[in-house]
């Protein structure tokens, strides 16, 4: 268990407080923090070295996210702070002493001269202490402002100097994928940049071998594969193309790869099939009810290794047969938990384990195979009392078509499900999902009493595509009334007091809420929009200026209906109830002016209205300081109403 350390930090001594790694120590929800909620977590994204003697880790000082370099071997930790503006992304370890960093700019920072959208790629010598920035342009004068997305495509675990990297900056144009040396940036082109390919992939050789993009001025797919013979080929008019989706090269290093695409069961699965003759090989995974995810890589060599998929919670399907041996196994030892392996030391059986909950946002624990032990570690937010957190059950909800919708219920610590202050707390996405996952949102509305449902309305994705696509064009249609459907239902059991339900939502889910107000009113009787689509007009025109934006547009909307007439904004003398607006000004998603200028109009027509402006936070609010201002303005908004 970690203890207050002293770390050394670039050449100063410093030292880390340990004041946010003690548990809570209240013992009723209500008394625990907005902070220990909207605090990021202590301990996040630990990766072993391949010798299995260092961890690298992120962890929150301040807010932000700073990498910590901890010995297993008692030597003083290294803490990283954040470069100013910038933000840590991932963390690789390319050996023992050489670690490879992703920084991304995604809050609008200026370090590197970039804007929103931005990543840069840098190594770390241990031993020296020195950053190199390995996609620096070369021909760049200083004063030239480069806009450029580093992106690793290959670790190249069998080379300990180099990576295949893909560099993405205005000078440029398409991107292009260098051979990096790790130590000293020296570069050699793999592959070229192409018009129209915007992302690359190499085999588990580490040979560059497709790349996928869209036809200029076309929403149409564009891949481009070479064969293993070395003929470059266009993908875009053979037939399987239409059917599944490339998802990496297998093990073979032949003709052969991995796609996901519609299974017999009605739901997305994944397959081997030849890349020439389009034949599907064997089927590899598939459910029932569920579609995967995304994908795993491996721990070791970063190169595809299996699939993620949520039933209730998030699990993997091993293409590996010794980590599917590996994970029964603890999950043998470790039962009534989530379990997942979430990295291993390269040259030696040491492994860490993730176990989470419902309640517990998770553990990490050692698992040394050679000795066949296995014991706990830390927790990953270290001040969350997992004794007094909510508890959350999937409910199945019936919808008026006669069809029925999953959902998520988290109910109070302590609390019987009956007559209850309610917030409906829709998601994102659309096509994103809800699950029984621990969630800081959900956790901290019901640490103040009150039920939380999060229904997965059609348009959600994870049931398969026609479970999704239900919600292509039903931008306050279909989407918007199964929202309505389960919040009815919720009354009609007796868990929520009618009188007192509330709408809550980030993104799409604050385009419902806004919405709600209008579509049903007298229904809830506030409203909660946090970087919500508050003018669809404005964001759909926006959009369409993004590569293959011209293409996701098209399901915006209401199949029909004039945009203005299921826009917030445009409806705006409709909204029937209270309304608090929060926006980040770096949100590159949905302006933060859309809100703005909601609450402006709102004002004029002297509707009740708040609004709260974060200055960082991004659309996904990834600061401690940006959720907690969120948290904060909400929680006073809503006990007007629920309490």
């Amino acid at each position: 268990m970690f203890r207050c350390i002293a770390i050394m930090a670039s050449l100063s001594l410093v030292f880390f407080s340990c004041s946010g790694w003690a548990k809570d120590a209240a013992l009723n929800p209500a008394d625990m923090q907005v902070e220990v909620f909207a605090a990021l977590p202590n301990f996040e994204n630990p990766k072993l070295s391949p010798d299995g003697t260092k961890m690298a880790f992120f962890t929150e000082d301040e807010g932000r996210r700073n990498l910590v370099i901890y010995s297993l071997t008692g030597e003083k930790p290294i803490l990283i702070p954040p470069q100013d503006k910038v933000d840590y992304g991932a963390v690789f370890w390319k050996s023992d002493n050489v670690l490879l960093i992703r920084f991304d700019l995604s809050l609008n920072r200026w370090i590197f001269r970039g804007n929103s959208d931005e990543s840069r790629m840098v190594s770390l010598n241990l031993e020296e202490m020195d950053f190199k920035w390995l996609g620096r342009p070369k021909r760049s004068r200083s004063d030239e402002r480069v806009s450029q997305y580093d992106s690793m495509i290959d670790l190249l675990p069998d080379d300990p100097d180099h990576i295949l990297l893909s560099l993405d900056h205005e000078l440029d144009g398409y991107p292009t994928v260098y051979r990096v040396d790790v130590l000293d940036g020296g570069r050699r082109t793999a592959q070229s940049g192409r018009t129209g390919i915007n992302r690359w992939y190499s085999d588990n050789a580490g040979e560059v071998r497709l790349g996928k993009g869209y036809r200029v001025q076309s929403t149409e797919l564009n891949m481009k594969y070479k064969t293993v013979e070395g003929d470059w080929l266009d993908l875009n008019d053979l037939e399987w193309t239409n059917h599944y989706t490339f998802a990496g090269f297998t093990a073979d290093n032949d003709n052969t790869a991995y796609v996901y695409g519609l299974s017999e069961k009605g739901t997305t699965g994944i397959y081997k099939l030849d890349m020439l003759s389009g034949k599907i090989l064997s089927s590899v995974f598939t459910m029932k009810n569920h579609d995967i995810d995304y994908l795993y890589y491996h721990p070791v060599t970063n190169r595809l290794a299996g699939v993620f998929y949520t039933d209730d919670y998030t699990k993997l399907y091993y293409f590996d047969e010794d980590l599917d041996l590996l994970q029964r196994s603890i999950d043998h030892v470790l039962p009534g938990t989530i379990n997942r392996i979430v990295s291993k030391a390269r040259n030696r059986e040491l492994y860490l384990i993730l176990v989470r909950s419902d309640q517990n946002p998770g553990d990490y624990y050692f698992y040394d195979r050679e000795k066949k032990s296995l014991g706990y570690f830390v927790s990953k937010r270290t001040a969350i009392n997992e004794a007094i957190m909510a508890t959350t059950k999937p409910v199945i909800i019936p919808v008026r078509d006669g069809s029925t919708i999953p959902g998520y219920v988290t109910l109070p610590h302590g609390k019987e499900a009956k007559n209850l202050p309610t917030i409906i707390l829709p998601h994102g996405g659309p096509s994103a999902r809800d699950s029984a996952e621990w969630d800081y949102e959900a956790q901290f509305y019901a640490s103040r009493g009150w039920l939380v449902l999060k229904p997965n309305f059609r348009g959600s994705e994870g049931y398969g595509p026609a479970f999704e696509h239900a919600g292509d064009l039903q931008w306050g249609g279909l989407m918007q009334d199964d929202v309505t459907d389960a919040t009815k239902w919720l009354v009609a059991e007796g868990v929520a007091d009618p009188d007192r339900i509330c709408i809550v939502g980030s993104s799409y889910g604050g385009y419902a809420a806004l919405f709600a107000t209008i579509k049903e009113p007298g229904l809830y009787k506030c409203a909660v929009s946090v970087n919500g689509v508050a003018d669809l007009v404005r964001l759909k025109s926006g959009d369409k200026h993004y590569i293959g934006g011209r293409s996701w547009v098209k399901d915006m909307g209401l199949e029909g209906v004039d945009d203005k007439e299921v826009s917030p904004y445009h409806r705006a003398e409709d909204i029937s109830a209270p309304v608090l607006l929060v926006a980040a000004k770096d949100d590159a998603r949905v302006p933060y002016d859309l809100s703005r200028d909601l609450y402006s109009r709102l004002k004029r027509l002297k509707k009740p209205v708040d609004y709260v402006e974060l200055k960082n936070g991004t659309h996904h609010m990834v600061t401690a300081e940006a959720r907690f201002e969120t948290l904060k303005a909400a929680e006073k908004f809503l006990k007007q109403y629920l309490d």
